[in-house]
């Protein structure tokens, strides 16, 4: 793989990776005892960054028609994925720069992708022949149960933030390998340099909250995973507050358009002198 620069559309697709909220049920996994669940998405670019896109999950789509599908001009599929852990959405976005759902598969009524999440920022940690690794901040409402006696695959970075592995790039729904209940599953998979893969049987439940903000590492190989940031790991990353604006802004900074914003979100970003703020969305209850 000869990996240069990363492109935006490059980037886009690394980022929707770890945009999944585990919604399209498929038949039990009797590997792990328990049903399993995948993510189909399409991304958006929004332009602010290189790393900004709003991604699209569908519910009702098959593999075939996720597989077929010819995104617009300014959209970007991403790679179908397992979902190891069992998720619970929450709630979705409301976004005011682009649309809340789109009619893209002819054979599906009405609208079948629904946005999910945004990414917010990140950076590159690794592009190489391996493929590329990066770090970024995910705005999504949805948490994650690994059940007691289930296996987790971890990565750990050199100032020891762990990541939990919780979606895994597949080719359909009767996908056999790997087995993520095997100790060797995930032995030969790339990683970042200088990073440590352990994996273990839990003793209890692990539940995953990231509290709406969620950092992800996305590892773009031949094969491509997804990795959250265990609770109680967040050191590089987390939302501090959140709330609705009680009036137009007094004063502004680095936030062109934003005396009207109806509602803001601060996130510690690097360090304590880096804040992220103007999301651009708020989460609207599951109907």
């Amino acid at each position: 793989m000869n990996i240069g620069r990363p492109t935006t559309a490059l980037l886009a697709t690394l980022l929707a990776m770890g945009c999944g909220s585990g919604a399209t049920p498929a038949p039990a996994d009797p590997s792990a005892g328990i049903e399993s669940s995948f993510t189909l998405k399409v991304l958006r670019n929004t332009g602010e960054n290189p790393f900004s896109v709003l991604a699209y999950e569908c519910d009702e789509c098959s593999f075939a028609q996720h597989a077929a599908l010819e995104p617009p001009p300014g959209w970007t599929k991403a790679p179908a994925q397992v979902i190891l852990p069992i998720g619970e959405l929450r709630s979705r976005p409301s976004v005011d720069d682009g649309p809340s759902s789109v009619d893209l598969i002819p054979e599906i009524p009405g609208d079948d992708f629904t946005v999910i999440a945004r990414t917010l920022n990140g950076r590159i940690v690794e592009a190489g022949p391996n493929g590329i690794v990066a770090v970024v901040q995910v705005m999504r409402d949805t948490t994650f149960l690994y059940p007691a006696g289930t296996r987790v695959h971890e990565l750990t970075d050199p100032e020891g933030n762990v990541f939990v592995l919780f979606a895994y790039q597949v080719a359909s729904e009767d996908f056999t390998s790997p087995v993520f209940q095997d100790a060797d599953a995930l032995v030969k998979d790339p990683r970042p340099e200088g990073w440590t893969y352990t994996t273990r049987i839990l003793d209890n439940d692990l539940h995953m909250d990231p509290g709406g903000v969620a950092t992800v590492l996305a590892i773009r190989a031949e094969v491509e995973s997804t990795w959250e940031l265990r609770s109680g790991h967040h050191r590089a990353s987390h939302p501090v507050m959140d709330g609705d604006a009680a009036s137009p802004a007094l004063d502004l900074w680095g936030i062109e358009g934003g005396e009207n914003e109806r509602s803001g979100l601060l996130v510690r970003y690097r360090s304590r002198r880096d804040v992220l703020t103007r999301p651009r969305l708020s989460y609207q209850p599951l109907s």
